[in-house]
């Protein structure tokens, strides 16, 4: 299809609502008259199908009055009045009933987009209101809006979608869109925009001609940050979205980082409805003295991250939040299928390390590329990084990667001069790789409560040494039994962590 049959197929004026949104709306006819403007555009602002539709018919009503354009969500409710707003709302289709919502996989595929919108639009909107703009929503929205075309590819058109889901795993997102759609998705998203009188403000915010604007360069590393940590926070380029912030913001790195942080929890607990793991759950402990211990019934939550001390950019790492984690994201974690090795991947990170053998990288920064490896590099699913304690007596989890928020493995520690199998590779720079021929032998040699953490499926594991000195241990496997790991890999994997113990050996302090 053209560019132009696109731009006639997707409207969005009878687009479906998620069905949590339209439940949460109608409950607010029990008390109208005590209802705010703000508080409902808060629970639209929550979808982005359903902040799309509003301000789409807001804009697009005949009885506008020319020049009356509205940018905002708040708007658009104010218009219509509140009582009118939430009686049409009755009438809205349920996304979760139209025949995509009765197909699984286009039905994740959604939530997973509706969890990509909500954090973009939530750090948008937050660093938007640190920079003192008093049309904060406006950015917001922008942010809403620019997944709309997606959006409406799984709606209109989920063959395409899904062929573009499927091209963007394995290519470059332009060479990607170039092939399912014959063309790039910017002007698309523009066009649409402008063919649904979107107002000029938001096309604005969204077009890259304009990108040296403090609104534009908030609203892009805040969308780019969302991208980049779906499914992890060690991706290297986030580095320049928070001092791309830091620097519009005036506001010192770490504080930035903190933030970012914060408002990936914050936005997690707020869709905690979605079936779909938010950015938070990959959040790694961040570098500090070590936590008091935690009750258990606490360890399942998503941690927050703590302020930074104003004396030094380290933070302490967060107890957990007593908040519930959102529903299904435990099962989430594991992949459907088993995870498989990127060769390019590990190659790239191996020459990462060889890169910053300069003393270029920190403690935090080193251990992001190592666990990407693990990764990515290796196709292991769940990867665990332990540390000897300052006490020096015990081996504790301090970052982990892949790891759920209720899954026992985050609190994987031993000591560190036991006799078990984990203290014994402590005793030098070594590997093991647990599987079906040598498990007889080796599983009574791990302690019960550690069996429990690790389960029934093969791992790999390396002691790490800088010179003489014990420096930690990496835990890898694939989350699931019946995912086999092989030799090719193993010696891979032995390969990345002797490169690691290299790179450890060379970082900068603090």
């Amino acid at each position: 299809m053209t560019l132009e049959s696109w731009l006639e197929r997707l409207k969005p004026g009878q687009t479906p609502i998620f069905r949590h949104t339209k439940v949460e709306l109608m409950a607010l006819q029990e008390r109208i008259d005590a209802v705010g403007a703000r508080e409902v555009s808060n629970l639209v602002l929550s979808d982005p199908l359903a902040s799309l539709r509003l301000i789409y018919l807001a804009n697009n009503r005949a009885s506008r009055h020319f020049g009356n354009e509205v940018a905002t969500v708040e708007h658009a409710i104010m218009m219509q009045g509140l009582g009118v707003f939430i009686e049409q709302v009755a009438t809205y289709p349920v996304l979760e009933e139209t025949p995509l919502g009765s197909d699984p996989e286009s039905l994740n595929s959604l939530y997973r987009l509706l969890r990509l919108a909500q954090h973009a639009a939530w750090q948008a909107r937050d660093f938007a209101v640190l920079h003192a703009d008093v049309r904060a929503e406006e950015v917001e929205v922008a942010a809403l809006l620019y997944y709309a075309p997606e959006f409406l590819f799984w709606l209109d058109a989920p063959d395409t979608a899904r062929e573009l889901a499927r091209l963007r795993r394995i290519k470059e997102p332009a060479l990607a869109e170039a092939e399912a759609l014959g063309f790039a998705l910017e002007p698309l998203r523009l066009k649409l925009l402008e063919a649904w009188k979107i107002p000029p403000v938001i096309r604005d915010l969204l077009d890259t001609r304009h990108a040296g604007r403090s609104r534009q360069v908030i609203l892009r590393a805040c969308l780019d940050i969302a991208h980049r940590s779906r499914h992890g926070w060690w991706d290297e380029h986030l580095l320049a979205d928070y001092q791309a912030l830091a620097d519009i913001e005036h506001t010192p790195l770490e504080v930035i980082v903190n933030t970012v942080h914060r408002n990936a929890v914050h936005v997690a607990r707020h869709g905690a409805w979605i079936p779909a793991p938010p950015s938070a759950t990959w959040l790694p402990m961040l570098p500090g003295p070590w936590p008091h211990e935690q009750p258990a019934a606490q360890s399942a939550c998503i941690p927050a991250p703590a302020p930074a001390p104003p004396s030094s950019a380290a933070t302490t790492s967060p107890p957990p939040v007593t908040a519930a984690p959102a529903r299904g994201m435990e099962d989430q974690v594991e992949p459907p299928v088993c995870m498989q090795p990127d060769p390019a991947a590990l190659q790239a990170c191996l020459q990462g390390i060889e890169a910053h053998l300069d003393g270029s990288f920190n403690l935090n920064q080193m251990l992001a590329l190592v666990l990407k490896g693990v990764h990515h590099g290796l196709g292991l699913s769940r990867v665990v990084f332990a540390m000897i304690t300052p006490d020096g007596q015990r081996v504790k989890s301090r970052f982990t990667l892949g790891v759920g928020a209720q899954e026992p493995l985050r609190h994987f520690e031993f000591a560190l001069h036991s006799k078990d199998l984990f203290g014994h590779l402590m005793t030098k720079m070594q590997g093991v790789w647990l599987n079906p021929d040598n498990r007889p032998r080796l599983w009574p040699m791990i302690r019960p409560e550690l069996r429990t953490m690790l389960g029934e499926g093969e791992f790999y594991a390396m002691s790490l040494f800088v010179g003489e000195r014990p420096f930690g241990l990496i835990y890898a496997d694939r989350g699931r039994a019946g995912c086999r790991l092989d030799q090719a890999t193993y010696d891979d994997f032995k390969r990345l962590c002797l490169q690691a113990a290299r790179g450890l050996a060379k970082i900068k302090p603090g």
